[in-house]
């Protein structure tokens, strides 16, 4: 008898065979009588596989124990094909349900006056004005109507881009997918709800600190805002009105807050640029008081805010004051 050796790097005077000289590998077969053992000796371990052989025991292995754990073990590969039905059918209903909740769009004429968003300042609330009668308020519920002030603007911008994307069919931009890592992925409808929401939150909080410090726009910026706002409303179909549960004196109040709450923010990125903290004002905007600047970030944990996800996550934006034939 001589052993055989495989001679490939790694594997090295590891036994992988028994054969007799003079005999083919077919003669030297061992018969049913015949106690053959298959012998791994490189720690325990199959040369081909590196899995350990039978069940972690290092040693000989005799055919019929060989066989029986061949058989009775339950291998990767056949329960990924025991299980492969089930994971398949679970996909076909999670594509489902994704499609099923991409494909319905929420009834926002039904929920106008519902409130959305909750604010409310923590701790001691701190009031500039003396007499309680004219304290200025530090909580607001925003409706789903105030937040279609932002809704309506956010489709009039992103329509353009629509429409330049597909003009034969605008929907399609807003059911895009955009990879782009992190919170910045997802659908362009919902992409764009999350603006709205951001931006109706930083609009409010500022307005109320505006408030707070008794700052105001002058009377003819507002009458300027007022009269863009006036015309905005024309340009809404009835059912994109009826989407909004926007009128004429809304849409003004809200373009007024906006325009607020944009002027303290230039106003306190003016004050930034004579002290020599910004080079300009719109860089001190944008680190300091814009959405993820570090004032406006220090600001958002002084107040309490919650959304009613519910029904906000059903919004789609791109398909309210337009796309809803």
């Amino acid at each position: 008898m001589c052993f055989g050796y495989h001679e490939r790097p790694g594997l090295e005077n590891t036994m992988i065979d028994v054969i007799e000289k003079g005999k083919s590998r077919e003669q030297n077969a061992p018969s049913n009588d015949t106690e053959y053992t298959f012998r791994y000796i490189k720690d325990g371990k199959s040369p081909r596989t590196g899995r350990n052989i039978g069940d972690g025991l290092y040693g000989d292995i005799k055919p019929e124990v060989a066989k029986s754990s061949m058989t009775g073990a339950a291998r990767p590969g056949r329960l990924i094909k025991l299980y492969r039905p089930i994971i398949f059918s679970v996909a076909i209903v999670m594509i489902a349900t994704l499609l099923y909740r991409r494909a319905i769009k929420l009834d926002t004429s039904a929920h106008t006056d519902n409130v959305i968003i909750s604010i409310e300042q923590k701790g001691d609330s701190v009031n500039t004005a003396e007499d309680a009668e004219t304290a200025v308020p530090v909580n607001a519920d925003i409706t789903l109507k105030e937040l279609g002030y932002y809704i309506c603007k956010a489709e009039t911008e992103g329509n353009i881009t629509a429409l330049n994307y597909d003009p034969e069919n605008p929907k399609a931009y807003w059911n895009l997918y955009m990879n782009q890592g992190g919170s910045n992925s997802g659908y362009v409808s919902d992409l764009a709800r999350d603006a709205v929401l951001d931006y109706c939150i930083r609009d409010t909080l500022y307005g109320m600190e505006a408030e707070k410090a008794g700052f105001s726009p002058e009377t003819d910026e507002l009458a300027d805002v007022r009269y863009d706002a006036e015309r905005m409303y024309s340009e809404l179909s009835e059912k994109a009105r009826k989407n909004t549960g926007l009128d004429e004196e809304l849409m003004k109040e809200m373009a007024e807050r906006e325009y607020t709450a944009h002027a303290y923010m230039r106003y306190l990125a003016e004050k930034d640029v004579e002290n020599g903290d910004a080079s300009s004002v719109l860089e001190a905007v944008t680190i300091n008081y814009d959405i993820g600047g570090s004032f406006y970030t220090d600001l958002l944990g002084t107040y309490s805010i919650t959304v009613n996800d519910e029904l906000w996550n059903n919004v789609r934006v791109g398909f309210v004051t337009i796309n809803n034939d």
